[in-house]
């Protein structure tokens, strides 16, 4: 049998209500010659009873069940299983717009490019869109540090895999780690850096469904002590560009973003109960004093902010009060 030109995956965990809707808008793609592997991570709702019978209607459709080990692990066995020349990956929750396959998979061969990606809809649980669309059409060819900076930016669709397509070749030594919080951008810096080239377009054709069931999508800013996961991404992502010897601006973004995360991080702990914050503003600390010397002297850090890692590398304690005061501030002007 010959191999498909895509290999499209979903994974899916308890999404009886959303995973037909997600289903159907990869089966009606107008791009059609693609594999589509559905990993059931162990659902003990009607998920898998709905896979199963898109699984006998359609002959590309491989229905996969495994007990119950996350995202990252069903998404490594989609992996397993995939034989085309490019890969996709999709939420089994979302939608894909009728052509975004076809016009990916164009970018990619007509510009010999490993990546692909698109801008992001959100949408509500009925298909409605979430603010105002932007339409957009330009194309944006990107060697693979500019797209790496861009990610880190902003300006380039998240870290997430689900509105990207990609060279199968790129994940010959990448798997999602198990057990991870943020896995997307626990590999998204690889595949990237491997790339030949980024192709960009900002035509929105992946919909990202918010709804309440959602477990990716609930509780964002609420701190949880696997938040702390983004220390293990940033250390490796590090480690690893500066093996591949990666140009300064590109780590140096890397690292201002880290320092902003690592902000916010330490207000939302600091909205939690005293035995909570102790360890994780310990950790916390720790990170700051680590890699100041990163942070000190970038060129985007701003040097208001590089003051206050100076102060806080070296008096923590009254640094973590100053930040306490700020969230009593905002605390009393949003009531």
């Amino acid at each position: 049998m010959n191999a498909p030109s895509i290999s499209v995956s979903i994974t899916v965990y308890n999404l009886e209500k959303y995973v037909e809707k997600c289903i159907l808008s990869i089966i009606n793609q107008t791009f059609t010659d693609f594999e589509f592997i559905i990993v059931d991570d162990g659902s003990t709702d009607t998920s898998g009873d709905i896979c199963r019978f898109y699984e006998q209607k359609d002959k590309r459709i491989t229905y996969i069940y495994q007990s119950n080990q996350g995202v990252s692990s069903a998404r490594n066995k989609a992996l397993e299983a995939s034989r085309g020349k490019y890969v996709y990956m999709a939420d089994g929750d979302d939608m894909l717009k009728p052509n975004m396959l076809e016009n990916l998979h164009l970018l990619c061969e007509k510009n010999k490019a490993d990546i692909s990606t698109c801008r992001i809809q959100c949408i509500d649980e009925y298909g409605q869109l979430i603010g105002t669309p932007k339409e957009k059409d330009k194309i944006y060819i990107m060697t693979n540090e500019e797209a790496l900076f861009k990610t880190y930016t902003g300006e380039l669709t998240g870290y997430g895999v689900c509105n990207k397509l990609f060279n199968r070749r790129l994940f010959q030594n990448v798997t999602f780690p198990l057990g991870r919080k943020f896995e997307d951008a626990a590999v998204l810096y690889r595949l990237i850096q491997q790339a030949n080239k980024v192709i960009y377009t900002e035509e929105a054709m992946y919909y990202y469904v918010i709804h309440a069931e959602s477990m990716t999508r609930k509780n964002l800013t609420k701190y949880s002590s696997k938040r702390l996961d983004i220390i293990k991404n940033f250390e490796e992502c590090i480690e690893f560009l500066k093996q591949q010897n990666t140009s300064k601006y590109v780590i140096d973004i890397i690292a201002a973003d880290y320092y902003k995360s690592l902000r916010g991080l330490t207000i939302d702990i600091m909205k939690e109960d005293k035995n909570i914050q102790k360890n994780s503003l310990q950790t916390v600390n720790q990170q700051i004093n680590k890699w100041k010397h990163l942070f000190l002297s970038n060129f985007y850090v701003s040097r208001k902010q590089e003051y206050l890692i100076f102060f806080w590398s070296r008096l923590p304690g009254l640094t973590l009060m100053l930040y306490r005061i700020r969230n009593q501030l905002v605390l009393k002007l949003t009531h």
